[in-house]
Formats: structure tokens, C-alpha cells, sequence
């Protein structure tokens, strides 16, 4: 068969169905970003009324007294006579109502407006959106579930960076099909040249291409997906909202403009500096989520000085404006070519804590497309190879580094070191802080990071601000005794940037849950492979509390980390474990820092008695029978802000008030969530006065890792079927005993070696 023997089988029918589909396929992609157009004016208007009736409230306690700072003349008098007292109710008024004061005209009236438009616009630059979740108005609702969709498709097109570029090609394609002269049917085709009919054929050929093979599917799946968000309904909303609060903030503050005065932003950097700085255009292209304005000032404040201390206060998202400079400076285009990229090496490096290395990986995943590498443990080799071959991101620790040094010292050039905890380093004749010493060089970027207020610890801070700006270290020391005043933080301006919670985040949500991850010790593997083979449940649940001395435990270094910053910000700590031993443990390891200990021996009368020292209410004296049952507290450990109460989740988590402490840690995950809400709800109450962070010890791929993903799946299936009465019968047979000797035998074969 001859080339136009061939063509002459084209088939028009299907033809003008493949058109159709293609045509169809790009319209269901379209679709998806004018559904994020629409709801971004959906939000916008909706955050816009909220904010009009803030500013009316705001108006409300202007007297119209104030108008005679405008020296426009304007009749107070006669507003005042007329029943305006405040400002709110001129703003309500109509043009016609205003006129009739005595002697007040058109030109008046204008000017009045002006004035109020111009106090509201002022009122909306810093005012702030506070949702409340129980509110379950068609309003707030409404907002809610638009937020959810708009943060969701966002995040999906983020991590889909080639969902445009298939939008593009079969747009591009399409374009193609319009602008070229072939045979659309059976008639034309007989009445066409040869050059006509092969156009046709090519054109049949293009889009078989596309529509049988992986653009096809790629693109159905993006709408399939994207659909799903788009008709999610109110409940799975509002359990996404509970879940991550702080991208929903950061969402409304981009789109309606809203947020903290640029002082508070900016802490105490000087205007010509923080305009410098803020006039920089961040790449967030590759970064997933959104930024809030004091987190994107961070990144650009890091960016613009090459050499930063980032002190933000705890839960302020240091680690986020860290990846958001990680971001930009790996630079990924709007489109991509993948053949470019890939040969592209940018490489980042982050020393941490053992205890954090699997939060910054898992965060560095969320949050971005940035290959990560964990160089630590026994594949440190392996994965030190794959980052030199490949770049991105090496995550480390500060023991590891030693043996990794001299791969990196003069054999590599870093765009950022990240050094968080950077108090780690304080100590300059350390090794730890010698062998990051030797990068310097190599590096082109440094940021050190920590949450614990460095003012009041000029040593400490100018041996720090000695490794970055060693001009600057003298002259600080000089001024030492200025720490506590504002010129002092100017001073510092150039080097160390601090914002804290209460300036910036007071619209959030006084509760936030934070999932620590730890990675295992040789100490901990052994006596979880060891529990493992006892195969008893609770004995498996216990994983990084097992061992006698914590000293080789992940969670419970990381556990007194979490105390030391609590201390440093003046906050107390409760600390819930189900289990007797652990809470002992607990005990044993915080020392004279514990401040007593309830457990399910603890008589009620004197459960109470510690809570009331705990939060230094004069409670009635103890007698020597209790002081020698452990629930005594000396004078120094109630005065101390970071005292630690350690309690049984079944014991602490019924009947008292316990407000005083505003950070909770559970050393596991719970069977039952009623435990886990029980324990909060007597936090986080009302009479609390203190934002609530709430910190989960996990150790990953373990047990912990298991249960949280059960109990998340059977969340979000009650979230949308059933109501909570239901979820609280089911979360009691959620942990059955299929469930347990299924994950049990999952465990032996990851953990313990098969023998021939």
C-alpha cells in the first residue's frame, strides 16, 4: 500500500472526536485556574466585608471631635447637634442625613468622607482576620471552604510543576489545528491536493501523540484531582482548617492585604535598610504554601545580609523562611526544561540536633521540590555521594559533621549553610563549632537560627555574631549594658533579625499542634527490636522510652530542648505519657526542673495541691506524708517560668485546671483521641491567657508513625461521614487486634533479619 493509499484510510469521525477531546481537555485545565481567579475575588471580598465592619468598630470609638485636627473647617458643632457623636455613625450616614446639620454643605460632606475613607484604609493595613471554627455561620463557612479549595489547588499546581506546561502544549496545539488548512470531512478530503491530505495525516499522527500517551493522562489526572478539591465539601474544610490554621492566615493576609504594621515586620531594623530589603523580589516558584509578610521580610532580610541571625520567637516558622531562601536561591523557572534543570547543581547544607533531622527533611518535602538527602546513620556515605552527584539539600547533625567536613572543604561551594540551634555553637574552642568553622569559606551564604532571646546573653550572642561579622562582635561587647534598650536591637540590625509572636500572629488560634520527629539511636533500634520480639503492644508503644538511661533516647533529648526554649520564653511545660514508666523516667531526667508529678496513685486532694504550686497559687501546706510521696516543690522550682509538670494521661487529663502551662508534649501518640483532648481541654481553657503549643514526640518509621497514620485515616473519614459521638465509639476498636499483629509481623520484617 502506496503513502497515499494510506492516507486515504483516514478515518473523520475519529478525527474530529480526537478535536474534541483535545478541545474539551483543555477547557477542563482552564478550568482549573479560573476556579483559582474566582476564588481569590471570593476571598478577597469576603476578608474585605470582614474588615469594613473592623473599621466600623474601630470608628465607633472616634468622637467627631477628631475632625477638627483636619482644619477644614469643618461644623463640629452642628454634627454634634445634629446626633453625630462618633465617627462610625457619620460613616453609616447618607449624604442627605449629613446635610441636614446646620451649615454643613457638599464640600464639607466630602471632606468628611475623605477623612473617614482615609482612617479606614490605615485601620485595614493593620487589622488582622480571626476565624472562629465554631462559628458555623453560612458567612464564615463560606470563607472557610473557599480558603480550602484555593490553598489546596495552589499547593497542587506547586508541587505539578508541569500542569501549566500541559495546559500550554494542548493550547499550543490546538492553536496549531485552527491555523492550518486541512480536510475536516470526507468532501474536503476529495477535493484536496496531496500536500493537503499529508497536513491532514500529520495532524491525525499529532494527536494520537498526545491523546494516547502520557500527556493525556497526565492531564486527566490533574482535572480528576482538581475536581475532587473543587467540590470538597464544608466538613473536610473546616477539619483542614483546624489541622493548619496558619497557611489559611497566610492566605487572607496575601489576598486582602491585611496584616501587622511594617514595624512590627521589620522588629528594629532601620527604614532605609528594611526598604532595601523588602524591595527585593522573592522567587517562591518551587516553594509550596504561602508565605506570611514577616516570613517573607525574614527570607529577603537573609537573602539581602548573606550572613543572618534569625531569632524569631518559637512557632514563628524560622524553618519555613529557611526553605523560602532555599527556594529562590535554587531558582526553578516558571517553565521548566527538565534537560537544563537536571544538570543544574545548587547545594544547601543544614546542621541541626539529632532530634530535628527528621523535621527539617520532612519539612523540606512539604514545603518544596528541592531533592533532600538525610546524611546520618549507617547510609551517611551513600547519601553524602548522592548529594555531590545530584545537590539540593544535605541534612545532617552536628556529631556527623566531623566525619563529612573534609567532602565539603574546598571541594564544594555552598549557596546556604543553615545552623539551627545555633546555640550549639557557642562554645568557639568546640569541635562542633571548629568544623563548621572550616566551611566558611565555602560557603556563600550563612544562616544561623534560633528561638531562645539572645539580649540578655551578650556573650553568648557576640560569640555568634563573631562567626558571621567578626567587625561587628567588638563593638556589641563594648555596649553590653544597653541589651535591654531599642538602640541596642538597632545596632544589631545588620546581622540579627528577632519578631515575636505576640506582634505578629494574634489573630491565630491559641492552639497549634506541632509534630516532632525523631529519628532512632543505636540505643533506642535495640531496645525496640528488643520490645518487637515480645510482641506485646503496650511494650512496642513505649519505642525511645524503653531503655533505662535517656541520655541515648531521641525524644527525650529532644524533650529538653523543647523545655530549655520554654524556659527562655517564660512559659511552663506539662508533659503527658500513658505510661507509669515513662512518666518516671521523665521525672528522673528533668531533675529539680520537674515541679512534681501526678499519676493514677495520686490522691485527687493532692493532684490539685500540685497544680495550684505549679501555678504558684498559694496552696494549703503539705504534709510530710505528701512531700514523701514526690508532690512536693521547693521555693525556687515554682518561681522558675519553665517548670515542668509530668503527668499520666488518665490522671492529668481529668478535673483540674492546669492553665498555667502553655506548651504540651505527649511522649506518644494515644489509642483513644478522647485521652489526648481530655489532657488539652485542661489547658487550654478558658482563663488561658497564652498562645498553646502543642508538641508530639514521634519517632519515625516506628510504631508512632503507624498509629498516627491510622488515626488520621479514621479522622478524616469521620470528618466527612459521621459526627463525634461516632468517632469517639470507633476510635475504641480502631487499634484491634488484627490491626496489631498485622503491624507487629510488618515490623519484624523491617526490623529483625530472617535466618536461613
Amino acid at each position: 500500500m502506496n503513502v497515499f493509499e494510506k492516507l486515504n484510510k483516514l478515518d473523520f469521525r475519529k478525527l474530529n472526536s480526537m478535536i474534541k477531546e483535545l478541545s474539551d481537555v483543555q477547557s477542563g485545565l482552564a478550568e482549573i485556574f479560573d476556579e483559582m481567579d474566582i476564588l481569590e475575588g471570593t476571598i478577597k471580598t469576603a476578608c474585605q466585608d470582614v474588615l469594613f465592619d473592623k473599621t466600623l468598630d474601630s470608628l465607633e470609638k472616634v468622637s467627631v471631635d477628631e475632625l477638627s485636627k483636619s482644619r477644614l473647617g469643618i461644623r463640629i458643632s452642628a454634627l454634634k447637634d445634629a446626633g453625630f457623636a462618633n465617627l462610625k455613625q457619620l460613616a453609616m450616614a447618607t449624604d442627605r442625613e449629613i446635610s441636614e446639620a446646620e451649615g454643613v454643605g457638599e464640600k464639607q460632606i466630602s471632606s468628611i468622607r475623605d477623612i473617614i475613607a482615609e482612617l479606614q484604609n490605615r485601620l485595614v493595613e493593620v487589622s488582622s482576620i480571626k476565624i472562629d471554627p465554631d462559628d458555623l455561620s453560612k458567612e464564615n463557612t463560606a470563607l472557610i471552604k473557599a480558603l480550602y479549595k484555593y490553598i489546596c489547588l495552589k499547593n497542587y499546581i506547586a508541587r505539578n510543576t508541569a500542569l501549566p506546561l500541559e495546559l500550554g502544549l494542548i493550547s499550543e496545539k490546538l492553536g496549531e489545528i485552527e491555523n492550518t488548512d486541512f480536510a475536516r470531512n470526507g468532501f474536503q478530503w476529495f477535493f484536496s491536493g496531496r500536500k493537503k491530505k499529508e497536513r491532514t495525516a500529520d495532524i491525525m499522527g499529532s494527536l494520537k501523540e498526545i491523546l494516547f500517551g502520557d500527556h493525556r493522562r497526565l492531564a486527566g489526572k490533574y482535572i480528576s484531582d482538581c475536581k475532587k478539591i473543587m467540590t470538597a465539601g464544608s466538613k473536610q474544610a473546616m477539619s483542614d482548617f483546624k489541622a493548619r490554621s496558619p497557611e489559611y492566615y497566610a492566605v487572607m493576609e496575601g489576598i486582602s492585604g491585611a496584616g501587622h504594621a511594617k514595624p512590627l515586620i521589620y522588629s528594629s531594623i532601620p527604614a532605609r535598610l528594611a526598604a532595601e530589603i523588602d524591595a527585593i523580589e522573592l522567587n517562591l516558584d518551587g516553594f509550596v504554601g504561602t508565605l506570611r509578610s514577616y516570613q517573607k521580610f525574614g527570607a529577603k532580610y537573609v537573602l539581602h545580609q548573606g550572613r543572618a541571625l534569625l531569632g524569631d520567637d518559637m512557632g514563628l516558622g524560622k524553618t519555613v523562611q529557611a526553605i523560602a531562601v532555599m527556594c529562590h536561591l535554587y531558582g526553578v523557572p516558571a517553565v521548566l526544561n527538565y534537560q537544563e534543570w537536571d544538570a543544574r547543581k545548587v547545594y544547601f547544607l543544614v546542621i541541626c540536633p539529632a532530634s530535628v533531622l527528621i523535621n527539617w527533611v520532612r519539612e523540606i518535602k512539604r514545603f518544596s521540590s528541592i531533592p533532600v538527602h538525610l546524611v546520618h546513620g549507617p547510609y551517611r556515605d551513600e547519601e553524602l555521594n548522592r548529594w555531590q552527584e545530584a545537590g539540593g539539600v544535605c541534612v545532617t547533625n552536628y556529631e556527623t559533621m566531623g566525619k563529612i567536613v573534609d567532602e565539603i572543604d574546598n571541594n564544594m561551594t555552598l549557596s546556604l549553610m543553615v545552623i539551627d540551634e545555633a546555640h550549639y555553637i557557642k562554645n568557639p574552642d568546640a569541635k562542633r563549632t571548629k568544623y563548621i568553622h572550616a566551611l566558611e569559606n565555602e560557603s556563600e551564604r550563612i544562616l544561623l537560627m534560633t528561638g531562645t532571646p539572645l539580649e540578655n546573653r551578650v556573650e553568648e550572642m557576640c560569640t555568634l555574631i563573631d562567626f558571621l561579622r567578626p567587625d561587628m562582635s567588638e563593638r556589641i561587647r563594648s555596649v553590653a549594658k544597653m541589651s535591654t534598650v531599642p538602640e541596642f536591637r538597632e545596632m544589631l540590625s545588620d546581622v540579627y533579625l528577632r519578631r515575636l509572636r505576640s506582634d505578629v500572629l494574634d489573630e491565630l488560634p491559641d492552639l497549634e499542634h506541632k509534630m516532632e520527629w525523631c529519628q532512632l539511636t543505636e540505643t533506642d533500634t535495640t531496645a525496640y527490636i528488643k520490645a518487637l520480639r515480645t510482641r506485646n503492644f503496650n511494650e512496642i508503644r513505649r519505642v525511645s522510652f524503653l531503655q533505662d538511661d535517656m541520655r541515648s533516647s531521641s525524644k527525650a533529648m529532644r524533650l529538653l530542648e523543647l523545655i530549655e526554649e520554654a524556659k527562655e520564653e517564660g512559659r511552663k511545660v506539662i508533659v503527658y505519657s500513658f505510661f507509669r514508666d515513662t512518666v518516671e523516667k521523665v521525672r528522673l531526667l528533668l531533675g529539680d526542673e520537674c515541679a512534681g508529678v501526678i499519676t493514677g496513685e495520686t490522691p485527687p486532694d493532692m493532684r490539685q495541691k500540685l497544680v495550684d504550686v505549679f501555678s504558684q497559687i498559694s496552696p494549703e501546706p503539705m504534709s510530710a506524708n505528701e512531700q514523701n510521696e514526690g508532690v512536693s516543690l521547693s521555693e525556687e522550682s515554682t518561681s522558675n517560668s519553665g517548670c515542668v509538670l509530668v503527668a499520666q494521661i488518665q490522671a492529668g487529663g481529668t478535673g483540674l485546671n492546669i492553665q498555667a502551662a502553655s506548651i504540651v508534649v505527649f511522649c506518644e501518640p494515644q489509642i483513644k483521641p478522647s485521652l489526648e483532648n481530655q489532657a488539652l481541654s485542661r489547658v487550654y481553657r478558658m482563663g488561658q491567657v497564652r498562645n498553646v503549643l502543642v508538641y508530639h514526640l514521634l519517632a519515625a518509621d516506628t510504631i508512632d508513625e503507624a498509629m498516627l497514620e491510622a488515626l488520621n485515616k479514621k479522622q478524616e473519614e469521620f470528618d466527612l461521614y459521621a459526627d463525634e459521638s461516632a468517632i469517639g465509639e470507633a476510635s475504641e476498636n480502631l487499634f484491634g487486634s488484627d490491626w496489631i499483629q498485622e503491624f507487629i509481623m510488618r515490623e519484624e520484617n523491617r526490623y529483625i533479619p530472617k535466618r536461613n
